[in-house]
């Protein structure tokens, strides 16, 4: 059975993240989360369950620290704007490929559920850690050296979304060239991973909308779409020959995917994300979709 404090114990790892410089950290929290809600929301077969619970233990007990309960602070609702404060800072521009809009709907849907939870420790922490994740910069993309300074101007491939329909096949389309990561010329270009978090920033802007937040919806939109432009920077003529055509398996729930124990939190996120727009599309493209986002999975270490 999926932990029953997978909440509270979301929220405390994200809240913790905040307690030193950087963001990073929160993908354990956000996994976790991502695990509590992909259980509750999807009929998911027993060995995918099993699965995510096995990772949920994997984690809690490979970052002990993260998830150490706080103790003797009480609840203040006045903090939720707070959050949306941390939130605000993540869709006012891309950073750091929408990372912190992806930690940043599971929390604040966990919050609005559980308004108990609403800690000055845990909302502070977490709010630190949103803040160090919307000042992302630099030559993250192939042949830009700072992708902060790229505008909605300069998107060129990739039309205005007019309703979350189009947001839902961009974002899976995208999935239909996989490159892994490769190192060039000592910089490491996370090509798979920009792809994958297509995919959690767009369940993100979704479902602010779908929780009563869509100016933070609106305000992302943009950002989605120089992420997706952003993504195709590939140096074909260097990677091409690595694109994964034909993955080992082509269902999430593949019991091939959730067999294995991974140390990478995206494990739980990716899945989670590629459900939640998977059921968003038109039943008739499912099914090769489905297919594309198991290009990804099945790199996950």
């Amino acid at each position: 059975m999926m932990n029953e404090h997978a909440l509270e114990l979301g929220l405390t790892a994200l809240g913790r993240t905040g307690e030193e410089p950087g963001w990073f950290g929160g993908h354990y929290g956000a996994a976790v989360l991502a695990a509590h809600f992909m259980t509750r929301e999807f009929d998911l077969p027993k060995h995918v369950r099993i699965g995510i619970e096995k990772m949920v233990d994997h984690f809690i007990a490979t970052y002990p620290d993260l998830f150490v309960p706080y103790e003797n602070e009480q609840a203040d609702p006045a903090l939720l704007a707070r959050l949306i404060d941390g939130l605000r800072a993540n869709t006012a521009r891309l950073s750091h490929s929408g990372h912190g809009n992806a930690y940043g709907f599971l929390a604040l849907k966990a919050l609005l559920e559980r308004q108990d939870l609403l800690l000055p420790s845990i909302v502070n922490g977490f709010y630190n850690c949103l803040i160090a994740s919307s000042e992302g910069k630099g030559a993250r993309y192939w042949g830009l050296d700072d992708y902060s300074t790229f505008t909605l101007d300069q998107v060129t491939d990739i039309p205005p979304y007019q309703s979350f329909a189009d947001l839902v096949e961009r974002s899976l389309d995208e999935c239909s060239k996989i490159y892994p990561g490769r190192t060039i010329d000592g910089k490491r270009y996370h090509f798979t991973g920009e792809v994958e978090h297509g995919l959690t920033h767009a369940q993100a802007l979704i479902e602010y909308a779908r929780l009563g937040y869509s100016e933070l919806t609106q305000a992302g939109l943009g950002n989605h779409r120089i992420q997706m432009q952003l993504n195709r920077r590939i140096p074909i003529e260097l990677i091409g020959d690595s694109e994964i055509v034909d993955p080992p398996f082509t269902s999430i729930f593949a019991p091939e995917y959730w067999s294995q124990t991974y140390d990478d939190p995206h494990c739980l996120k990716v899945p989670y994300a590629a459900l939640f727009l998977l059921h968003r599309l038109p039943e008739a493209k499912r099914a090769e979709a489905e297919r594309n986002v198991c290009k990804i999975l099945c790199q996950m270490k």
